[in-house]
């Protein structure tokens, strides 16, 4: 009769373990982002990041043995969190607003904020750091992609046939604002410059249209 009441402890200490155990991860991945964001990556060690995260540098070593499996499960962290902020941005684009300046909005809110320097960062460190490259690497492509099926709910194809704006049109915007971005870390960019931006891509985009529609 006491069999039952002994598993159903068990089970919820053990569930009990695995919510304290995520809860430490999840503290770990975001202090690592902050310190990334607030010190740098070369400033970015195991003991500050412990302490950040208000847990002894053996919890961390327990969850992540070396610093590079840290460093390897933060870019998956941030590329969620990235990815979370650009979904929630597209979802306040009014349904009346005019398509491709909201579009460009969307991107350059992409190119700012704490997770976008903590995304330099790891590039910063995957530059040297062979270990931590492939996972930056695959982080910048998965979010291209995902850039790309978002940009789709805003450019449908029966309204946009040309593929070539998401093939062309939008990488090309990329490499542009990101650029920007760069160069605003240190410079901060004023309208004036994002205007230009907006400019250039709008140019490029009318011309893949105009391409489709003389064919």
């Amino acid at each position: 009769m006491n069999h039952h009441p002994r598993m159903t402890t068990t089970r919820e200490g053990r569930r009990t373990q695995a919510q304290r155990s995520a809860q430490t991860r999840g503290a770990l991945l975001d202090a690592t982002l902050e310190c990334l964001t607030d010190l740098g990556f070369a400033r970015t060690t195991t003991t500050v990041i412990a302490q950040r995260a208000g847990v002894s540098l053996g919890a961390l070593v327990h969850h992540f043995p070396a610093k590079s499996d840290l460093l390897t499960a933060a870019v998956g962290h941030l590329l969620d969190r990235r990815l979370a902020e650009f979904r929630k941005e597209m979802d306040t684009v009014p349904a009346e607003a005019d398509r491709l300046d909201a579009a460009l909005n969307l991107l350059w809110s992409a190119f700012s904020g704490s997770t976008f320097v903590a995304w330099v960062e790891l590039w910063v460190g995957a530059r040297t750091d062979p270990e931590l490259a492939p996972a930056v690497r695959s982080m910048s492509d998965a979010f291209s992609l995902a850039a790309q099926d978002l940009f789709r709910k805003l450019f449908p194809p029966a309204e946009y046939p040309d593929a070539g704006f998401l093939e062309h049109g939008l990488p090309f915007a990329f490499a542009v604002m990101e650029g920007a971005a760069l160069r605003g870390l240190v410079r901060p960019a004023d309208d004036t410059a994002v205007q230009v931006l907006k400019a250039v891509a709008s140019q490029v985009v009318q011309r893949e249209r105009d391409d489709v529609v003389g064919r």
